[in-house]
């Protein structure tokens, strides 16, 4: 306490601040203007839950009156009543727990005023209410589904078919399937609809031809010219979301032609890509064949080309190291040994002068061999690791009818593991494949590899099992599988089908699955082709939408043949069936897949 205390006018005394201390009947004054402002706040607080309370009463009052009036088939009073229900709910606060309420209970009323619109036919009304819910939830299957109806309505009901309001009307139908998969409404309106644009299409191509017929008098060719074949309908090209993974190789506009000069394929353009599958059929097994030793570098290209695409590596990420050839060590040194005996032997020449030719002139060689070895590897161009898997490749396989199927298939993995290891990895893939050896009862796969089973002693089936496992124990970058599954058992197909999905996964490895069989090649795909007996590209696009909805007179001939032959209403058939069944299967997800080091 100071020593000389200021004081005021009244007495009091003054702080260090200047301020008059406080009194005891001002700080009870201040507290109880304080208590007086917390009551008045939790009133104000109060108040607001309570009008908030009154806001949803009404909202869920409104909600039950709307709901009955639709059942009486009172649709415009439902609709006022779903109205008012939503201006209810326009201010409800700030509170997080309010605002998430008033978004689920706007989500519901959206969802039932759109169901009342559509009975009134005020399908843009419709589509409004819809996105509306779909902002808050965009996987909403109600929203996405009735959205799609009032889009099909609308391309239905316009003068002329609108195909853009249908497009976008299968895209809902589609998203609610993918959240909801056993929607059978949205199956059936998919289905529906696809049907109606292909209709569309033909129409629009019938009246196109006989527009221009009548353009040219009814005739379509030249006075006095003889009547050609019409031409091949044009290939239907989709696009494919895989844009976004590497590009591995691709043909363009690639052309085979056979021993004898006859087109075996003519402009193939194709795309494989890490991570993807891309499933052929259709046209004669020597173009399926022609095909795969072109992609696999084995053939070459009568017309177009093929194109290896190098990986770039990621940004701030150095790229590995290339190996040194061994030939330009030695030839340096090949170089530098050829000077100094050069020097050393020749007559009359000084030291100095012996030195200086040593120490400048291998340099200046050495240089000029490297620059000629790399504009010799400039020249070779870039391959890709590609292997294919065909009943010929496991008919060259049995030749070495002397060779083990340990060694065959364990050689080729990495040089880090030990024999154990080998042995275990080459049992695990052989369980997995279904390896039945010789066909004894009761014998395991490891059985026949302990035993030291012969290749020759195995039957066809199981030499061509043999001969696909190998190529998977190699992870190629390119697989090409080109009927190397047609004939064997359907539970094989089956193992060997899910372990190319798995080596696709884990290993990124880009596979072409070509077969006669669809229903082999629908199950692995992401993406079919079709051929046509010529060797041309009849259609190409996504598995599911190629299958569902194809365009091409081929590919419809294709899949009426298989569907009238299984008896079935949709692709699948036992093979698939089967498939589902290995969910699960412990061989298949045991540790055959082979190790990244070599």
């Amino acid at each position: 306490m100071p020593l000389i205390e200021e004081l005021d006018e009244d007495g009091n005394v003054v702080d260090e601040d200047g301020c008059a201390e406080e009194t005891q009947e001002e700080r009870e004054e201040r507290d109880e203007g304080k208590r007086r402002w917390r009551e008045k706040l939790a009133a104000m607080e109060k108040e607001e839950k309570e009008r908030v309370e009154i806001q949803f009463s009404a909202a869920e009052e409104q909600r039950n009156a709307g709901n009955e009036r639709l059942a009486q088939s009172d649709i415009e009073g439902a609709c006022e009543s779903y109205e008012q229900a939503l201006s209810e709910l326009t201010m409800v606060g700030n509170e997080p727990e309010n605002r998430t309420r008033a978004e689920k209970a706007n989500t519901a009323l959206h969802l039932n005023l759109a169901l009342a619109l559509l009975k009134l036919q005020k399908y843009e009304d419709v589509k409004f209410q819809c996105s509306s819910a779909l902002l808050v939830d965009d996987k909403n299957v109600k929203a996405l589904y009735r959205r799609g109806l009032a889009q099909a309505a609308l391309a239905r009901n316009a003068a002329l078919f609108q195909e853009a309001e249908a497009q976008a009307a299968c895209a809902d139908f589609e998203a609610a399937l993918a959240a909801e998969p056993a929607n059978a409404e949205a199956q059936r309106e998919l289905a529906k609809l696809r049907a109606e644009l292909r209709a569309h299409e033909r129409d629009l191509a019938k009246k196109q031809k006989e527009t221009w017929s009548q353009v040219f008098g009814g005739k379509t060719v030249i006075e006095g010219e003889e009547d050609l074949p019409p031409p091949p309908p044009p290939p239907t090209v989709r696009p494919c979301k895989n844009t976004n993974l590497h590009l591995v190789v691709s043909a363009e506009s690639a052309g085979v032609v056979d021993g004898q000069g006859r087109p075996v394929l003519s402009d193939l353009s194709m795309e494989l890509r890490q991570s993807w599958c891309v499933g052929l059929t259709g046209g004669e097994p020597a173009a399926r064949s022609a095909l795969g030793r072109l992609l696999s570098g084995e053939a070459k290209a009568a017309t177009g080309r093929v194109v290896v695409h190098p990986k770039e590596p990621k940004p701030g990420r150095r790229k590995d190291p290339e190996p040194i050839d061994s030939s330009i060590l030695f030839g340096g040194a090949a170089l530098l040994l050829a000077m100094m005996a050069a020097t050393e032997l020749a007559p009359g020449v000084p030291n100095f002068q012996k030195w200086t030719l040593r120490i400048v002139f291998p340099p200046m060689l050495y240089l000029i061999y490297l620059g000629w070895r790399y504009s010799q590897a400039c020249k070779a161009p870039l391959s890709v690791h590609a292997l294919v898997a065909s009943p010929e490749a496991a008919a060259l396989l049995a030749k070495g009818a002397k060779s083990r199927v340990e060694d065959l298939i364990g050689t080729l993995l990495a040089r880090q593991l030990s024999k154990e290891e080998r042995r275990e990895r080459v049992i695990a893939m052989l369980a997995a494949a279904g390896f039945k050896g010789t066909g004894e009862d009761g014998v395991s796969p490891a059985t026949y590899v302990e035993r030291g089973l012969l290749v020759g002693e195995l039957p066809l089936e199981q030499q061509r099992l043999v001969q696909i496992c190998i190529c998977i124990v190699q992870r190629p970058e390119v697989l090409i599988i080109d009927g190397a599954l047609e004939g064997l058992p359907v539970d094989n197909q089956a193992r060997i089908l899910r372990m190319l999905k798995r080596l696709k996964q884990e290993c990124k490895t880009s596979i072409l699955c070509m077969s006669s069989d669809l229903e082999q090649v629908c199950y692995l795909a992401d993406s079919l082709a079709v051929l046509s007996a010529a060797g041309s590209l009849c259609e190409k696009g996504p598995s599911l939408e190629v299958l569902e909805t194809p365009r091409h007179e081929t590919t419809q001939a294709i899949i009426a043949a298989l569907l009238e032959r299984s008896g079935e209403k949709e692709v699948g058939g036992p093979i698939q069936a089967h498939c589902k069944e290995l969910l699960g299967n412990a061989d298949l997800d045991g540790p055959w897949i082979p190790p990244k080091y070599t």
